[in-house]
Formats: structure tokens, sequence, C-alpha cells
């Protein structure tokens, strides 16, 4: 082999060397390049699911914070109408208190003076004031509570005395002593009543033991 041609041997081997090296390089930074693009899809994907977490997040809050503003409104609400339904109840007990007066007064005349001229425009006046306190009763949802021939009930009764009675169970309000009032739906005053009971006679035998 002639000394020309072992240079152009050489000169080749060095050029295909180069090429393969160069190749080498370009296969290397196409890996890199993709490489980079997945790392950089996984951090947008990373960073949109970060989004929507911090998202739904928000709109958890934003919700309980509305359903907490409407129940604070419905809250105040109550409360404020409350404050103006029950405000009147120490003067309404002051003005029950002048009714029960007014009716003891009605029912303290005799039948027979009732036709007296004198009487009865007396009672012509009281029966207007009477009138009127219902009146007022009315607007401000303040009722008497029916006692007489109702079950005994400790939301609204106050046992004054027991009576005996065989006309009736046992444990039936049979006598009003004081009537008692509402306003609205909460107790003003209870009324005071009499209560019946079974009578000796029918206790006793109730306890009679059967005869064999």
């Amino acid at each position: 082999m002639t000394e020309e041609e072992s240079k152009d041997n050489q000169n080749k081997h060095q050029n295909d060397s180069l090429t393969e090296q160069i190749q080498n390089d370009k296969e290397n930074q196409d890996n890199n390049q993709a490489n980079n693009e997945d790392k950089e899809t996984l951090s947008s994907e990373k960073i949109i699911e970060n989004l929507k977490i911090e998202i739904d997040e928000l709109k958890d809050h934003r919700l309980r914070a509305v359903a907490e503003l409407d129940n604070f409104r419905k809250r105040s609400e109550k409360d404020q109408s409350d404050a103006l339904k029950y405000s009147i109840s120490n003067f309404a007990k002051e003005v029950v208190s002048i009714m029960d007066n007014i009716e003891r007064a009605k029912s303290s005349i005799n039948q027979d003076k009732k036709e007296e001229k004198s009487i009865k425009s007396v009672l012509e006046g009281i029966d207007l004031i009477h009138q009127s306190i219902v009146s007022v009763f009315e607007k401000f949802g303040i009722k008497k509570i029916d006692s007489i021939n109702q079950k005994f009930d400790h939301n609204f009764h106050q046992a004054m005395m027991e009576v005996e009675r065989d006309d009736c169970e046992p444990g039936i309000v049979v006598q009003e002593l004081i009537p008692g009032y509402t306003i609205h739906d909460r107790l003003l005053r209870p009324a005071m009543v009499g209560v019946s009971k079974q009578t000796d006679q029918k206790t006793d035998i109730s306890r009679e033991k059967p005869s064999k």
C-alpha cells in the first residue's frame, strides 16, 4: 500500500469516527430534549392538577361561607322577630291582672241587681273596658288557655287542689281558679286549676280483691 493510500484510509477512518461522534451527540441531544419535554409535560400536568384541587377547595369554602351567612341571617331575623313578639311580656302580665280584676268585678255582682239602672250602667262600662282589653290581647297574640274539661297539662296548668269526681276520669281540669294565658307560642301565665280524682269509695272498690 502506498503512502498516499495509507493517508486516505486514515482520513476516511477519522471522518467515520467524527461522523459517528456527531450522530451520537445528536442522539444524546435528542434524548435530552425528549426527557426535558417529558419533564415539562409532567410538570404542567401536576400544576393543572394542583390548580383543580385548589379551585375545588375554594368552591367548598365559598359554599360553606354562604351557608353560614344564610344561617346567621335566619337566626338574626328570628331573634329580631322574637324580640318584637315577646318584648311586651312583662307589660302583658300586668294587663292580664287587670283583666282578672274586671272579671271578678263582673262575677261579684248579684244577678238580681244587674237589672238595676245604676248597676246596669256600671256593667256596660265594665263590658266596654273588657272588650277593649280583649281586642288588645288579640292584636298582640295573647290568648286565654282553654282549661275546663281538658287533660291536666303541666306546661299550661298549675294544680291548686284535687276535686273528687265520679263523672270523669282522674286528671281532668274541673275548676279554674285563675285563668292562664299564652303570648304567641309561649306561656305567659299558667292557669291555676282544680284537678279531678277518684272518690274514696271508688278508690276503695278498686283496691278490693276479686272473690274466689
